[in-house]
């Protein structure tokens, strides 16, 4: 069975992200100037910008577009808790679910690493045959203060991600689950949507 993969993003973004069917990564979001609600860091997506990847296609890491190999990451923690560059909480957080296989299956060059894709020491990894040497049990950990940085391991796939890609919506609310049908109802690719408040704080 492929593994699945979790791309958090707010629900402003989905409108564009149906528009442009797919998910590009920050570099060709930045390139094409489209606008984005962005709830991440923004001194560490500069710095992705920046960090080489010296497998598959090469390039910088803000060139690919990441997913944890979990819902309820350790960024969704730092969202729900605000910082400097977001303060909107995680109750408009969207997970965007797909699996590893589904997305190679339509972008040859992707790669995985063995923690938070950022960190100096993080292994890139692009032989899908070592997927299996990731802590499974660390990476879904409910309480992860021991093992923060394995918990962070990414999936990273070139450019962009298809739309079509995606399987699965999760959201934490009813209320949210209905805002996203009806964002996705002329859409010719229509994920599931799921209420899933376990995937949040």
């Amino acid at each position: 069975m492929s593994v699945k993969v979790s791309h958090i993003t707010h629900v402003s973004n989905l409108n564009n992200i149906i528009a442009e069917g797919c998910l590009w990564s920050d570099a060709k979001r930045i390139e094409l100037n489209l606008t984005n609600e962005n709830i991440g860091y923004s001194h560490i997506k500069a710095r992705r910008l920046q960090h080489p990847v010296t497998v598959t296609a090469g390039g910088y890491i803000g060139e690919y577009v990441p997913f944890n190999f979990c819902p309820r990451s350790v960024m969704l923690y730092v969202i729900h808790q605000g910082h400097e560059n977001y303060h909107g909480g995680q109750e408009q957080i969207l997970h965007l679910i797909s699996d590893v296989d589904t997305i190679r299956a339509t972008n040859s060059d992707c790669f995985f690493t063995d923690i938070h894709a950022d960190l100096a020491f993080a292994e890139q990894i692009d032989d899908f045959s070592r997927i299996d040497e990731l802590d499974s049990k660390k990476i879904h950990a409910k309480y992860w203060q021991d093992c923060k940085e394995e918990k962070q391991a990414e999936f990273l796939a070139h450019q962009s991600v298809s739309w079509n890609c995606i399987r699965q919506i999760g959201v934490k609310t009813p209320e949210l689950a209905e805002e996203v049908k009806k964002i996705i109802a002329s859409s010719n690719h229509q994920p599931d949507v799921v209420v899933k408040p376990e995937w949040y704080y």
